[in-house]
């Protein structure tokens, strides 16, 4: 952003050399409101973390509010990164964030462990289960029936985001399971989510 100082035009990068030289200008803040991904509501006790362009930790951070409103002060001129954590999982990560005065970032969050409703349900032929995890955690999805028996699963612990996984209906021997209903359960980072499902043959 340029700015006017005595009728002339000046780069932002500029005025900050010439009033700051080459230390850090305290330039700006970054402030914004944390929302669910799903609800789209504001994000209370979120907390924001500041990270500069070579993804070191600054030691700058804030909470979000009752309103999920933040904002870190006091930030040095440069391009930066924010992390925003909601009950000590990564939520969301933002980069590119240029301060050189007051700069507004809104940011929604991912849940950090999500199962949506199998699909179809009742299923015949096949069913599909989306699904999204944290980052670098071990996860595993896995199908029972109602008695408790592990029908079948699966296991990783790839980067962080939504995955698809369609089932052909066939149990790890490679055996059609029954009609009835099955629970399907994911589980990563010490958190659990169960859905159900019904086959029908």
């Amino acid at each position: 952003m340029n700015r006017r100082v005595f009728g002339a035009t000046i780069p932002a990068g500029v005025l900050a050399l010439l009033l700051c030289g080459t230390s850090p200008c305290l330039a700006g803040s970054i402030c914004g409101t944390v929302r669910d991904g799903v609800t789209l509501q504001p994000v209370s006790n979120a907390a924001v973390f500041l990270f500069d362009n070579l993804d070191q930790y600054t030691g700058l951070y804030a909470g979000t509010d009752v309103a999920g409103h933040y904002c870190i002060n006091d930030i040095p001129s440069g391009t930066y990164t924010i992390q925003v954590r909601v009950d000590n999982y990564l939520s969301a990560v933002v980069r590119g964030i240029v301060v050189d005065d007051a700069t507004d970032v809104d940011v929604t969050t991912r849940p950090p462990l999500f199962l949506d409703q199998p699909w179809p349900n009742p299923a015949t032929n096949d069913v599909t289960f989306s699904l999204d995890s944290p980052d670098g955690v071990d996860t595993q999805l896995e199908v029972y029936d109602v008695s408790g028996r592990l029908v079948m699963g699966w296991r990783g612990d790839g980067p962080a985001g939504g995955r698809t996984i369609r089932w052909n209906l066939q149990d790890a021997n490679g055996n059609s399971i029954a009609s009835g209903i099955y629970l399907v359960r994911l589980r990563a980072g010490g958190n659990d989510v169960v859905r159900r499902f019904v086959r029908l043959r």
